[in-house]
């Protein structure tokens, strides 16, 4: 079938017709044709919007799917839906399943279960085996097996030795570490940001301080072992200011952010809903400013969903015993065009696929007949309400479950 999209803006950064109208005919995922306007051309389905916008085919870096071990939650089939309609090209999946992608088998399930699916689907491998911070899983049998990266998903390498061992050996290969930086230590059981505004509401808290002083170490590390770091989430002004010292002094550092970071500060635990409660956690007003300060200037890399699927039983809890996490992968899009309007497009393009593109060793989309329609549609006029009728994921621990959105991503 032949769709004909008509007067699209073109949101690529340092593509020649970034910024320009144009149209585009597209044959089931081929571009059949490219224009300022295409006239005399035949087509089944024409798509035109007054606000239409086109970006390089989006890339999750950081993702939790459920399968195997938790399908409950998430299974691939059911993350391939939700990839899809949140306008995603490729995911990254983080390793801590059951069991953990520490083997090549692991690898090999993921891949061989999600090659019948649209979406690209990819992931890390563990940096130790059964993520548990013990002994180095085996990196160079993963990295021939496909995987992207290593990383313990959640759980920080706090081992110091170990992590150096994991930079140096994987440095033989380019092989990417990706650190969660989080010192449990420094007060163990903290679930929320630690603040005056905060101590009222009696749940333990965790300072930024833990985050910046393993940041700070993983730094040094890079440093004296010369490999190659990918600090997964950050969410303190503090590391932000320790990312932009480093990668002054050129260093093969990359840093990501969580959306839900960008989004919402620590006010929103007021009302003890458990769906604001995160890894990393809510941090202040100050900080959430300074992140997305981060990711315009570039300190900030990539720009991730996090998507974390939780079923009802271990979300609709006491704050304290609720799961961490939310669902994020559907709605980004529709999310940053409805709150972050001070985010520029063009950023958002750099940080969720060009910038992942270079982590994933994927080539950029290419804008011209024959070559394969590797990018992301998205009308910004359109409203909808994200519920149970439109929800693609098996998991709904998303805050804005229930909500209008305005934008939504036209899947092709």
């Amino acid at each position: 079938m032949k769709t004909l999209i008509k007067q699209v803006q073109l949101v690529y950064p340092n593509h020649p017709v970034n910024g320009n109208n144009i149209d585009i005919l597209v044959e089931d995922g081929t571009i059949v044709a490219v224009g300022e306007a295409l006239v005399n051309v035949e087509f089944d389905t024409e798509i035109k919007s007054d606000n239409l916008i086109l970006l390089p085919g989006l890339i999750d870096m950081q993702c939790a799917v459920g399968e195997p071990g938790f399908e409950d939650k998430e299974d691939l089939s059911t993350i391939d839906k939700a990839a899809q309609a949140g306008g995603f090209k490729t995911i990254v999946v983080l390793p801590t399943t059951e069991p953990v992608i520490d083997n090549k088998s692991q690898v090999n399930f993921i891949q061989s279960h999600s090659m019948e699916l649209r979406t690209k689907i990819q992931c890390y491998g563990s940096i130790t085996r059964g993520a548990q911070g013990k002994d180095l899983s085996e990196l160079f049998d993963l990295h021939s097996n496909g995987v992207v990266g290593f990383s313990d998903g959640k759980n920080a390498v706090s081992d110091v030795n170990l992590m150096k061992r994991a930079l140096e050996y994987a440095k033989s290969f380019n092989g990417m570490i990706c650190s969660y930086p989080h010192d449990e230590r420094i007060n163990p059981g903290g679930m929320i940001n630690e603040s005056a505004s905060n101590a009222q509401l009696g749940i333990k808290q965790t300072p930024g301080l833990a985050e910046e002083i393993m940041l700070n170490r993983d730094l040094f590390l890079l440093d004296y072992t010369k490999g190659r770091l990918h600090v997964s989430t950050i969410s303190t002004m503090g590391s932000v200011e320790l990312i932009r010292a480093a990668k002054g002094n050129s260093q093969n550092l990359t840093a990501g952010v969580a959306l839900h970071n960008l989004l919402f500060n620590e006010t929103a635990l007021s009302g003890f809903d458990s769906n604001f409660k995160t890894q990393p956690p809510l941090r202040g007003e100050s900080d959430r400013k300074a992140l997305i300060e981060a990711v315009i200037d570039g300190t900030i890399d990539i720009l991730v969903t996090d998507h974390t699927p939780e079923n009802i039983e271990n979300k609709d809890r006491e704050f304290d015993h609720a799961s961490y996490g939310m669902t994020m992968l559907e709605t980004a899009l529709s999310l940053i065009n409805t709150h972050l309007k001070d985010l520029p497009w063009d950023c958002v393009a750099q940080s969720m696929s060009l910038a992942p593109r270079k982590l994933c060793n994927q080539a950029l989309p290419v804008l011209m007949a024959g070559a394969d329609f590797d990018f992301t549609l998205f009308d910004k006029d359109e409203v909808w309400v994200y519920d149970a009728k439109t929800c693609q994921s098996k998991s709904t621990n998303s805050p804005y479950f229930g909500s209008e959105l305005q934008g939504r991503v036209i899947p092709l």
